[in-house]
């Protein structure tokens, strides 16, 4: 397998034979415990190294998906059997730029979110290959959004509306809300006029749900951004 990205801090060669496993997901815990699971913590004891190395195997994991050579479930439990009716809407940003492939935001989720989940001691999945019931284009995806919007206007349909998004850090809120997603860094800004418009749209096709932003189920995360609630937050442009 050839890699298309410069890597500095890992060496993906030494993967290969890895991902070859399926439970490569434990094989890799410590690592994954390291850069994914307890990324919430102490942001700002961390290094510039730690940040790319992080970043670094996001890419990788990138292209071993991208090649398909990850080993992922053919089958498992369907988890869309829990959905409910939808009566929320949960805003969120992905943190990274516009510009990022869309590829990396799977990774990032299959990490996340189903590798963390699948490694958990005396569940139901624990040591199984990993299996999401989702596909886009064909392909297993991990990504946790039912839409994802670009600074241009332009969007994503990623998850139907049958489906359940691994999105809000809470299984209730999961099973009976739609996950709408800026593709952008909003930390410290608004989306983009066009975006607006484009989520706007989207909201007008669920009548009558609630709309929170990700912040206002879990507390413990930013997502979407410090501008989006207050009396001049942008949540508002929304709601208007």
């Amino acid at each position: 397998m050839q890699f298309q990205k410069d890597y500095q801090h890992i060496n993906p060669y030494l993967y290969v034979e890895k991902f070859k496993n399926p439970q490569w997901y434990l094989e890799l815990k410590p690592e994954l415990s390291e850069y994914f699971y307890n990324y919430n913590g102490d942001k700002e004891k961390r290094s510039e190294k730690w940040f790319e190395t992080r970043k670094e195997l996001v890419n990788m994991i990138c292209e071993f998906l991208d090649k398909d050579n990850i080993f992922l479930g053919k089958s498992g439990k369907n988890w869309d059997e829990e959905r409910l009716p939808i009566d929320t809407i949960v805003i969120h940003h992905t943190s990274v730029p516009a510009d990022m492939p869309m590829g990396f935001i799977n990774a990032l989720a299959l990490i996340r979110l189903y590798a963390f989940v699948y490694s958990k001691e005396n569940s139901e999945q624990y040591g199984q290959p990993i299996w999401s019931n989702h596909f886009y284009k064909n392909k297993p995806t991990f990504i946790a959004y039912h839409y994802l919007i670009k600074p241009d206007g332009s969007f994503k349909n990623i998850l139907q509306e049958n489906q359940i998004g691994w999105h809000s850090g809470d299984w209730e809120y999961n099973c009976k809300s739609i996950a709408i997603c800026f593709f952008d860094d909003l930390k410290e800004k608004y989306p983009t006029e066009k975006a607006i418009q484009t989520a706007k749209e989207i909201i007008k096709k669920y009548p009558n749900c609630r709309i929170f932003g990700h912040q206002e189920i879990k507390n413990s995360t930013s997502c979407p951004g410090n501008m989006f609630l207050g009396e001049l937050g942008w949540k508002n442009l929304l709601l208007s």
